[in-house]
């Protein structure tokens, strides 16, 4: 496997932060998304405006982390508190995404993995991760051993109204 590292969301990493999210959700969702709205979160305006928000959401509940490869950053991962009311006692995997380039050679696994060492630390037993029902990562998702839930409607920024495939895993 290539060397790597996952850093922890910073100052200095910030904007990286910001960019592989955008290009991720390009890459991964041109299928399922609006591409009005991929198209409109790459621009360099909009990139600017996720960085500021990341930066004024610093102190926020959610950790984040960037991964690393080959000194190129490649994936991020946000963890929380969940968003799902029915699941309270849950921590949540908020984002685990990666560029295209990084797919397929164990680095979802690895963040994965990150996720819920960071959510047993937090205090958690249990980890939910809502993926959209056309996303091809939902294998992943059960290859992982996620239970599926149910499912829970999501609707963008843009006004899209999409559904969220539910998984859980006890950590």
């Amino acid at each position: 496997m290539e060397k790597y590292t996952i850093e922890k969301l910073n100052l200095n990493n910030i904007e990286h932060y910001a960019r592989v999210n955008a290009l991720s959700w390009l890459q991964s969702y041109k299928e399922i998304v609006n591409n009005d709205f991929l198209k409109l979160i790459n621009t360099e305006e909009e990139i600017k405006k996720a960085t500021r928000n990341l930066k004024n959401n610093l102190q926020d509940s959610s950790k984040r982390f960037l991964l690393k490869v080959d000194n190129q950053y490649v994936g991020i991962l946000r963890i929380r508190k969940t968003k799902y009311k029915e699941y309270s006692n849950y921590g949540e995997l908020g984002a685990l995404y990666l560029v295209d380039s990084a797919k397929k050679k164990g680095f979802g696994k690895i963040l994965f993995e990150k996720a819920k060492e960071e959510l047993k630390q937090m205090g958690y037993q249990k980890m939910i991760i809502g993926c959209l029902s056309k996303n091809p990562a939902n294998e992943f998702y059960k290859h992982l051993g996620g239970k599926l839930l149910g499912t829970s409607p999501l609707t963008l920024p843009n006004g899209q109204k999409l559904i969220e495939n539910l998984y859980s895993y006890d950590i």
